[in-house]
């Protein structure tokens, strides 16, 4: 995943739909609804969580939103993207994923065209250099048949998910005397000391984008749609739930339920499960440079409290 700058969603945004963006009026009495399901022990969980989370290493901080969400909703017509955009945000909030003031500049978009393939090669030739660097795995997805294009750029910030300050000179190097000719602009981690507890530096989204085939969302009402694009935006590293069998005679993988999958108009979670919202809690809870490996028991933890 690469950096791009802030204007990423602006020129995206007018490359595709008219949004309805922060100026949305705001729905109430959302119900945040989590449908029956029987709980899965915490150490099924914890192995549910590894087999579906894209990061597992002790050095590699969980990459989620550390800025302000600022969403834009597009393509369902005003009222019904008034209507996604609201549950979403309300999604977020529950989970404690910041959210900015209205009149923002958006830095998450979700997008639903009746041909994803064809508003990915415009993008390409409109703006090359916003979905280059993910270009060749979106044309897997599409091949796949998948029913959502999703990517994220992100950036490395400080270890508490802020900003990394700039500096003139190559870290280490003297701005003066023999290295001065290695002088360059590049960003410093301050407290680039070791440490026992934490990386130091965290991994944030700098703006994330999700594009929805309008043909596959037939049948669903809107609240699914909200839920379904939530947890695709919000947990850039959450897979689809894992088989019931590994099918190799060893201790299956529990399966437990979740939004993403099966994600098809009369199947699959009406919304957003028990685990779906554990997962989206513990990323969101904890320390902006948390490692990914901690991210299952977490998950498990919020799992079993929420679950009694």
């Amino acid at each position: 995943m690469k950096k791009h700058s802030s204007a990423f969603l602006a020129a995206l945004i007018s490359t595709a739909l008219a949004p309805v963006g922060a100026f949305a009026q705001e729905v109430d009495g959302i119900d945040i609804v989590v449908t029956g399901e029987r709980p899965l022990e915490p150490a099924a969980i914890q192995d549910a969580v590894r087999d579906m989370a894209d990061e597992q290493r002790f050095d590699e901080p969980l990459l989620r939103f550390h800025d302000p969400l600022c969403l834009s909703v597009s393509g369902l017509g005003r009222v019904a993207s008034a209507q996604v955009r609201d549950r979403l945000l309300e999604n977020a909030r529950a989970a404690s994923v910041p959210v900015a003031d209205e009149g923002c500049r958006a830095n998450a978009l979700v997008l639903v065209v009746d041909d994803p393939a064809s508003l990915v090669v415009r993008i390409e030739k409109e703006q090359p250099r916003l979905i280059s660097a993910e270009r060749r795995r979106i044309d897997a997805a599409l091949a796949r048949g998948e029913t959502a294009l999703v990517w994220h750029n992100e950036e490395t910030r400080g270890a508490e998910g802020e900003a990394l300050r700039i500096s003139t000179t190559a870290p280490g190097m003297p701005a003066t005397g023999p290295f001065s000719e290695l002088s360059a602009e590049t960003r410093v981690n301050s407290p680039g000391r070791a440490r026992r507890v934490g990386a130091t530096n965290s991994r944030a989204i700098v703006n994330g984008v999700v594009i929805l085939d309008l043909e596959h969302l037939v049948g669903m009402d809107l609240d699914r749609v909200a839920d379904f694009a939530t947890m695709r935006l919000l947990a850039p590293g959450m897979r689809a739930v894992p088989e019931a069998s590994n099918g190799t005679g060893e201790r299956a993988i529990a399966k437990p339920r979740s939004i993403l999958a099966p994600f098809v108009a009369g199947r699959g979670a009406e919304r957003m499960t028990l685990f779906d919202r554990a997962w989206l809690g513990a990323l969101y809870d904890l320390a902006p440079n948390a490692a990914s490996t901690r991210l299952a028991g977490a998950v498990a933890q919020i799992y079993a409290s929420d679950g009694q």
